[in-house]
């Protein structure tokens, strides 16, 4: 018990430092300014339907979607697909300390020893809450954001779409690995990304509305209290990014010759010395 205890005060300690809740910042303002950009496209989109404009779901057909699930346009609106990947761009270059504006992205960085369990955690809270700011924020000024809701298309079975989200979340997070090993300017590496979530809308708008990202289906789904179906954002994107994580650092680029190197680092990563607890736990109560 005493143990346990000593792990959680240490865990705690960590994640009150400085560096922790400025990154935790840098994720909620992220995410809620990419989200405010990326989302508003939809919904202006949406606005247009009596002049005819695309938008991000479709006409109402002569009968009513299956199981009241609304339908998705098989036609791509390239204004979504553009904003949303300059807006992701915009937002990480505004914010930097290379956040990552996606809960697939912690996850896959704390699978793959990048990041702690913890702090993974704590950056995807900061993510879901910055899209339900973002949603509130879109809410508040159209009055309406059921657009924004992914759904899955009519005609589109659930294990399809979690295969869609999973296949264009496992490009995006190979994107970002190859990005954070990769030396490139400043610049080139959230255009990377940008263009990387570009392509994943060109591929699934017309089948999930692409989440790619948790953290854009919480947003809306939490403010409309619209969870149909909700799970696939999450499983999809979910697996996506394990897939693409244990695929980089095993097959693409190798990280450990043997299980000997992954213990080691394993180590390195959550186990502090004698001397570093020592050093911690004397200034904790």
């Amino acid at each position: 018990m005493m143990f346990v205890s000593r792990c959680l005060r240490l865990i705690l300690r960590d994640i009150l430092t400085q560096s922790c809740l400025h990154h935790f910042l840098l994720e909620f303002v992220g995410t809620a300014l990419f989200l405010s950009a990326g989302l508003s496209a939809v919904l202006i989109k949406a606005d247009l339907r009596s002049s005819g404009g695309l938008t991000n779901h479709s006409r109402p057909s002569e009968g009513p979607p299956p199981s009241g699930v609304m339908a998705v346009s098989p036609a791509c609106p390239l204004q979504v697909v553009l904003v949303f990947g300059l807006s992701v761009a915009m937002a990480a270059l505004s914010v930097g300390g290379a956040v990552h504006l996606n809960p697939a992205v912690s996850i896959a960085m704390a699978l793959t020893l990048r990041l702690r369990l913890w702090r993974a955690v704590l950056y995807v809270i900061g993510q879901l809450l910055g899209g339900v700011a973002s949603a509130a924020l879109l809410l508040g000024l159209t009055g309406d954001v059921t657009p924004a809701v992914n759904q899955v298309s009519s005609g589109i079975r659930l294990h399809q779409a979690v295969t869609v989200e999973m296949l264009i979340t496992l490009q995006l997070v190979l994107v970002v690995m190859v990005t954070t090993e990769v030396p490139l300017p400043v610049v080139a590496t959230p255009l990377l990304v940008g263009l990387t979530v570009s392509l994943g809308h060109l591929v699934a708008v017309g089948a999930t509305g692409c989440g790619m990202n948790p953290a854009r289906s919480f947003g809306p789904a939490a403010v409309t209290l619209d969870f149909r179906n909700h799970w696939v954002f999450w499983a999809g994107p979910i697996l996506g990014a394990c897939i693409a994580a244990l695929l980089n650092d095993l097959l693409l680029r190798p990280r450990w010759r043997r299980p000997g190197d992954w213990w080691a680092e394993l180590k390195q990563l959550y186990v502090l010395t004698d001397k570093q607890q020592q050093g911690v736990l004397s200034q904790l109560p």
